[in-house]
């Protein structure tokens, strides 16, 4: 049977059905909505007159409907234009309709980055649409989010180019204050602005910006070839860093921190310096916010710094950044705070050590004192200065303790204190003697160039004969001060004439005469000896701080001073023994001896020795290795072309005017090879190093703290007059370009 008659029949039975639902419905919904008007509205029906016949007509009931209360629909939100410049005005409108039967008014607000702003109201009729309208400016560039009732869209502000810059303006001196703010707190930007144009800038909005974005501007008049300063009022809202800048000339960057809050540094002269803030132990260098007002600093009056493979050093407090010498200090903080702390080391120039088995021992100073560059002689007439003669070689006798490493003798010699320092040659000497004698070298002066020096002298074993009498200039009985080698000393005083007088006995039978020193120099600080020095400007021809010099009695029984090349040296800043032959110096049998000092020189020892000088066997020996490093950081000003760090053993090997030269913090490793031959039967040896070095102190007002001018041997005083020069020859110029390639030209705090 085909299907097609029966859909046929199924679809014309659904037809009828739904039209006689749909009929259904609808007479239902008549009847119904007719009974509800008719409850609500009842309709009054005519009365049929008495004994009429005939249908009653009812007529149709009426609907009023209820009108709708007002219903609002906001659309058709327009932000123009899309983009504008800062301060540009941005029109935003929206549609708004009623779609209820009765009148009413509607508020909006307009809505920037969710910062409810300028609200509005519009009052419609029913069935009705206006439009809402809104005026805005943004002075920032940026994207800006824009919301009206529930309608949202954006506009953006790009930054308004300045006029062209005017040729020629250049800023210089750019200052920032505070460094350290507050979220919003005003930052002062000044500076310095130079016209070097021809024609006169009048007016110009010169535009300073922080962190690359325009933060305000400036208007600027300069006339040509002059120069104004000018202040800029800038801030940071959030913590960071900001850095102004000023059309292309950046400033240093000011850092915003949490309000109530400031930033404390602490720096000592040397890293890892123990402190106490506020009572809890930190070490330096230290950085940390805390809460303003009052803190307590507190700093150990002495540190012993221990560098690994190197030493243990011992540092005095000697005061902080305002001058103040007391350890304990209280800080106000209002404002990012630096807090320094200045150390010191007892002593003066490069320092030795010693490997004695366990460790590296403190053995002396390096350089007696005399190699100290910029010592003078006296003022000329004209306001010049005459320099002295400097001689940089130390002969220092090592301790019996010296012990070898792996086969070598190993030393470190570093420079503790502010200082540069030209180490021109370092070498080891054995000297095998009689083991009934001991031995010792000669120290050096300024001014005079002694003879004999490095000679090395045999001297009693026991060195018990004293003077018989020792007197000083105040007429103080001081020989048991002097008798023996106990560290019990006389006292000296700096910068005035001490004398002490010896009679030294009868020596008229005697081939050798040499007198046994073991004192001590206490010298003042470089900046103190440049101020001393520069108190003789007025006073040509008086030399500010005389070396010490030695006097006799001639036959008439008046003193006499000994030859210049024969004269008392310097000694060093430790209890070092040194000899001094005075053999040939006395005119008579008359054996006193005056020693004239003006420096603070205190003496532990004098002893005579007249036996003869024995046999000595002496042994150079050169370093097979010189490793020149940092040992640890230094807050120096110190700047030039220092000595790169790394293998040095070529610079030290010689006097050759090529230096290791090295400022406060740097070291050199030095290993001497110990394969020596046998020491003889009947004699012992000693160990001296002899070194050649000059160091440079920070303070004298007439010498700049720099790596140049360069010393050399030979020179006849430093500063060297215009007709001496370092040779700048081939060989040396190869040595400066190869090695002196460590460029310090600023202070640097950190490591």
């Amino acid at each position: 049977m085909s299907k097609r008659p029966v859909m046929t029949k199924y679809r014309a039975i659904l037809i009828i059905a739904l039209f006689v639902g749909s009929l259904c419905e609808g007479t239902a919904f008549y009847i119904n909505n007719a009974a509800t008007s008719a409850s609500t509205n009842p309709v009054a029906l005519p009365t049929p007159a008495p004994g009429a016949t005939g249908p009653i007509i009812t007529p149709t009931p009426v609907v009023t409907a209820t009108p709708a209360p007002a219903m609002f629909v906001v659309s058709n939100l327009t932000v123009l234009p899309f983009q504008v410049g800062e301060g540009d005005p941005v029109n935003v409108s929206v549609s708004v309709t009623n779609v209820g039967d009765l009148s009413g008014s509607l508020s909006l607000n307009l809505t920037i980055n969710d910062t409810a702003g300028e609200a509005k109201t519009i009052t419609l009729p029913g069935n009705s649409t206006g439009t809402l309208q809104f005026t805005t400016t943004a002075s920032t560039e940026g994207t800006y989010a824009v919301v009206v009732g529930d309608k949202s869209g954006s506009f953006s502000v790009k930054a308004t180019p300045p006029p062209p810059l005017p040729p020629g303006l250049t800023v210089s001196n750019i200052l920032v204050e505070p460094l350290e703010a507050w979220p919003n707190q005003p930052v002062i930007v000044s500076f310095d602005l130079a016209n070097t144009g021809t024609g006169n800038v009048a007016g110009y909005p010169l535009p300073v910006s922080v962190n690359g974005q325009v933060a305000t501007t400036v208007s600027v008049t300069v006339a040509a070839g002059a120069t104004s300063h000018y202040n800029a009022t800038v801030n940071g809202t959030d913590l960071g860093t900001y850095t102004p800048s000023i059309i292309g000339y950046s400033a240093a960057a000011f850092t915003v921190v949490p309000t109530g809050k400031h930033t404390f540094h602490y720096i000592a002269n040397r890293a890892q310096f123990p402190f106490t803030l506020d009572g809890v132990d930190h070490s330096s260098t230290y950085t940390a916010l805390v809460d303003v007002g009052p803190h307590t600093i507190v700093a150990p009056a002495n540190v012993v710094q221990a560098v690994p493979t190197w030493s243990n050093t011992l540092f005095v407090f000697n005061s902080w950044d305002d001058g103040s010498t007391n350890p304990t200090r209280t800080i106000d903080i209002e404002k990012e705070t630096y807090c320094v702390a200045y150390y010191t080391r007892p002593g003066s120039c490069p320092s030795l050590y010693v490997w004695n088995g366990t460790g590296f021992n403190y053995e002396a100073e390096v350089s007696d004192g005399t190699g100290w560059l910029g010592f003078v002689d006296h003022f000329n007439l004209d306001g010049s200065i005459k320099f002295s003669y400097n001689y940089p070689t130390d002969y220092v006798k090592i301790d019996n303790t010296m012990q070898t490493k792996d086969g070598y003798f190993a030393m470190n010699i570093i420079e503790s204190s502010d200082e540069i320092f030209y180490l021109d040659s370092a070498k080891l000497v054995a000297v095998d003697h009689p083991a009934n004698v001991d031995v010792f070298s000669t120290s050096s002066t300024f001014l005079y160039n002694l003879t004999g020096m490095g000679a090395m002298y045999t001297v009693n074993k026991d060195l018990t004969m004293p003077p018989v009498s020792a007197v000083d200039s105040s007429g103080q009985n001081v020989l048991p001060q002097i008798s023996k080698m106990d560290g019990i000393s006389t006292t000296g005083v700096r910068w005035k004439w001490n004398s002490l007088d010896l009679n030294l006995g009868n020596l008229s039978g005697a081939q050798e005469i040499k007198l046994v020193v073991v004192a001590t120099t206490n010298w003042p600080t470089t900046q103190q000896g440049g101020t001393n020095f520069m108190a003789y400007a007025n006073k040509p021809g008086v030399t500010p701080s005389p070396p010490p010099y030695m006097e006799v009695k001639d036959s008439n029984g008046n003193w006499v001073r000994v030859p210049d090349d024969r004269q008392f040296p310097l000694p060093d800043v430790t209890p070092e023994a040194f000899v001094v032959n005075l053999t040939g110096l006395f005119p008579t049998n008359d054996y006193s001896l005056r020693i004239n000092t003006y420096q603070n020189i205190t003496f532990d020892y004098i002893g005579v020795d007249t036996t003869p000088q024995q046999n000595i066997i002496v042994h150079t020996i050169n370093p097979s290795s010189a490793d020149f490093e940092q040992v640890f950081w230094s807050g120096s000003n110190s700047t030039g072309n220092f000595t790169r760090y790394g293998d040095v053993t070529s610079l030290v090997q010689s006097d050759d005017n090529k230096f290791v030269i090295g400022r406060e913090g740097d070291g050199i490793a030095l290993l001497f090879p110990a394969n020596l031959t046998a020491v003889p039967q009947g004699m012992v040896r000693d160990y001296f190093l002899v070194a050649s070095v000059w160091f440079k102190g920070k303070g004298l007002p007439y010498l700049p703290f720099t790596v140049d001018p360069l010393p050399f041997q030979g020179m006849s005083s430093f500063p060297y007059p215009a007709n001496e020069t370092y040779p700048y020859d081939a060989e040396h110029l190869k040595y400066l370009t190869q090695y002196n390639t460590r460029a310090i030209t600023t202070l640097t705090y950190l490591p």
